[in-house]
């Protein structure tokens, strides 16, 4: 019993530390800022990709009135069995035929038929999803600078919105604390996206994108075009612009997503460069191994012994969760914030069950 123990300790000790190491490299990057022109770019398109279901219409159309308001050229990118079509004619639509490349999966099958019908080498190309709101337009300043330096791709800062619930607001504090920290420090400062991208306004240029496609069976899109940029020696960086994303509705939402999340990439792994796989690597374990660093196991820390060298990982876990509760205002919700430990690190199990793209109700 006593050998179960400290096998226990070492997995909870060793979950805390990483989590001290990511929060230690986001300390470093914020020394990262990004670079910009003085004039706008003119050569910037962007892409909604939708299902165009009645889950995603209000935010669907939230996130096309946002793009308008940008003055720039925008497609609505679809598939032909969209229910939403006849309510989108107006607008510059991309309809995906049915029987184009059948071997493809949900959003990666919609881009690689765009790359592989309106992308121009020169051009560049932001792709967001149907419930994103772009905040600013530093991109625009950022990409004329980083193009003739030879950088081919970027990522915004996310920063998330309330949907109906308050806890997956809250337990979403991760996306935001990822994002100034370990995507800052990698996609930003190191130049290369060692971690993957997030979808969100994903920017890239149309030459590469030509050169690298989404022509891949993969639940994980994004992460597998990072691996590929990774893997070719690209440049990417981590722009000022901030866009604002709708946290899902449920736990039960949150839960799929998350196990989506971490089925696709761990599958993708396989063909990713070796530096990508000891670094993501890394951070699948510490996903999946999180649960016995939770409060799940707190009943088992007086017989543990010194932990004081993992203690500040937990303080910078009890502080992003905490400004989660701030920004929500709802601060009775900070009891709440030992369970999301477990509830994260649990969700990937559902991954077993995962049988393709999840798509999550927007309404």
């Amino acid at each position: 019993m006593l050998e179960i123990f400290e096998v226990l300790r070492i997995i909870a000790f060793v979950c805390w530390s990483m989590f001290l190491v990511w929060s230690i490299l986001g300390v470093v990057g914020l020394t990262y800022k990004p670079k910009k022109a003085k004039e706008p770019a003119k050569n910037v398109e962007i892409v909604i990709v939708s299902i165009a279901s009645p889950k995603v219409r209000n935010s669907l159309l939230e996130t096309i009135d946002n793009v308008r308001k940008l003055k720039l050229k925008f497609y609505v990118l679809v598939d032909e069995e969209a229910e939403m079509i006849p309510e989108l004619s107006g607008f510059d639509l991309v309809v995906v035929p049915k029987t184009y490349k059948q071997n493809l999966v949900a959003k990666g099958r919609a881009i690689n038929y765009f790359i592989e019908t309106h992308v121009q080498n020169n051009m560049w190309y932001g792709f967001v999803d149907d419930d994103n709101i772009i905040l600013d337009t530093e991109f625009l300043y950022e990409i004329p600078y980083y193009d003739k330096q030879g950088y081919v791709a970027m990522n915004p800062v996310l920063v998330m919105r309330k949907g109906k619930s308050t806890f997956t607001y809250i337990m979403d504090s991760i996306r935001v604390y990822d994002d100034l920290t370990v995507f800052r420090f990698f996609t930003g400062l190191l130049g290369r996206p060692l971690v993957g991208f997030h979808g969100e306004l994903l920017c890239a240029k149309g030459e590469v994108l030509k050169e690298v496609g989404y022509n891949y069976n993969t639940i994980t899109e994004d992460f597998h075009f990072a691996s590929e940029l990774t893997k070719r020696n690209y440049r990417t960086w981590q722009s000022k612009t901030k866009v604002s994303l709708k946290s899902p509705n449920s736990l039960h939402d949150l839960m799929r997503q998350r196990s989506r999340w971490f089925k696709g990439i761990s599958l993708e792994l396989k063909n990713a460069s070796p530096s990508m796989k000891v670094i993501v690597g890394t951070r699948v374990s510490f996903w999946a191994l999180g649960f016995f660093g939770s409060w799940a196991f707190a009943f088992l820390w007086p017989m543990w012994g010194p932990m004081w060298p993992a203690l500040p990982g937990g303080i910078a876990y009890w502080l992003l969760y905490c400004y989660g509760v701030f920004k929500s205002n709802k601060w009775w919700f900070v009891v709440t914030i030992p369970l999301i430990g477990v509830i994260e690190s649990f969700s990937w199990v559902l991954s077993f069950k995962q049988k393709g793209f999840v798509v999550i109700d927007k309404r």
